[in-house]
């Protein structure tokens, strides 16, 4: 019998911790909560353990993990300065996104190992979109997956517009443009701005000229989606409203739905006040929100809001530092010439996502969310890095 690879076991599990929250959309007697927790959080525990113990094994990692060292200290050292629980699965959350991207770097990529990726990234895709309208069905705007879905579609849309930004193919502009009527069409609003802003600002569309003809098609979108009467309902109480009212300053503007966004802010400003520096510990979001909501608590829903809340300034200023930092390191790869057509288009593609996590960030809860959008981000850069290093076999994706 053929042995099982490494390689084979770490990315099943990647994509079978996506698939795993959605089964119970396929499965009826599936429970989404077994034992009071969520699928999703044994998805993310069972991608930890595998990530872990993938570890050892590892003969070489290329991972560039120095930007991210002083946000692992911090968040190492804070949880054994103020355990809890909550807080622990916290650590461990963040924790998680970067231990893959160290052990995604230490494989060799050839061709077929690429294709095999790829056709599984769709799969895993194809089966979220069809969870995803069902959840949408049966459970309305309160399905999970209807902030989650298009996190994990704006990995595959950033390949694809890649892969047409270089080929021309216009399949796959066709391909992005499907992606894209998914949070269109479920009114997924960051969903929609981050997927536009993956095609407005893609790093594999490199002429002037085509940047300004491909900007105004994408803000054309954005602008269609924004005057539809589903889109304006859900987005204004009076049923109606501006560009200008969509400021980066949301909390202040009365007419503007926000999903009790700026209740969370309100409520959490006296703890962002009294500790801006270290915050108030790991997972004291939680614990605030529970006592003013007397239920089980809430989220930011904003993790900048969440990390300066938990730990403060500095854990945010650190934890930005790690993404310039890889967003640095990821350039210095990308703007030199390269021959090998599947390293430019993997990592035009992982630049680009560098904006659209930084755009999830500010309405959603997208750290937590390791199994659907970051574990595949930093799993990307790990592939960056290690082809970077054997610049392996050329990918024809045209084909």
């Amino acid at each position: 019998m053929q042995k099982v690879s490494r390689f084979t076991v770490f990315y099943f599990f990647l994509f079978f911790t996506t698939i795993l929250p959605f089964l119970p959309e396929f499965i009826p007697f599936l429970p989404r909560q077994i034992s009071g927790f969520n699928l999703t959080g044994y998805a993310w525990i069972l991608m930890l353990m595998v990530s872990l113990i993938s570890l050892p094994g590892i003969g070489r990692a290329t991972f560039y993990v120095w930007p991210w060292i002083p946000w692992l200290l911090y968040l190492i050292i804070y949880i054994l300065i103020d355990f809890s629980f909550l807080g622990l699965q916290l650590t461990l959350q963040y924790l998680l996104p970067i231990v893959v991207g160290v052990v995604a770097s230490s494989f060799e990529y050839s061709e077929q190992k690429l294709r095999w990726l790829a056709k599984w990234l769709i799969r895993t895709c194809s089966i979220a979109i069809i969870g995803f309208i069902a959840g949408l069905i049966t459970y309305g705007n309160d399905y999970i997956g209807n902030a989650t879905t298009p996190m994990l579609l704006t990995i595959l849309a950033s390949l694809v517009a890649s892969v047409w930004f270089y080929s021309r193919n216009k399949k796959f502009l066709i391909f992005f443009i499907l992606l894209f009527l998914v949070p269109s069409i479920s009114v997924t609003r960051m969903g929609i701005l981050a997927m536009a802003s993956v095609f407005i600002f893609h790093f594999a569309n490199r002429r002037l000229r085509d940047k300004l003809i491909y900007s105004s098609f994408g803000l054309i979108a954005l602008l269609i989606v924004f005057n539809s009467q589903s889109f304006q309902e859900k987005t204004f109480y009076s049923g109606r409203g501006t560009i200008s009212d969509l400021s980066i300053d949301y909390y202040n503007n009365s007419n503007l739905r926000t999903n009790a966004r700026i209740t969370w802010k309100r409520v959490l400003t006296p703890g962002l006040k009294a500790a801006p520096v270290w915050g108030n510990g790991p997972r004291a979001d939680n614990a605030f929100l529970t006592k003013i909501t007397k239920t089980r608590g809430g989220e930011a829903h904003n993790d900048y809001l969440s990390v300066r809340f938990n730990y403060g300034y500095v854990g945010l200023i650190l934890l930005l530092l790690g993404f310039f930092g890889s967003f640095i390191s990821i350039s210095k790869i990308y703007w030199r010439k390269i021959e090998d057509y599947s390293l430019k288009v993997i990592a035009s593609s992982s630049l680009t996502l560098f904006i659209a996590f930084l755009l999830f960030m500010y309405s959603d809860n997208i750290l937590k969310y390791t199994v659907f959008f970051p574990n595949y981000f930093f799993a990307i850069l790990g592939i960056v890095y290690s082809m970077n290093l054997t610049q392996g076999l050329v990918l024809d994706l045209d084909e």
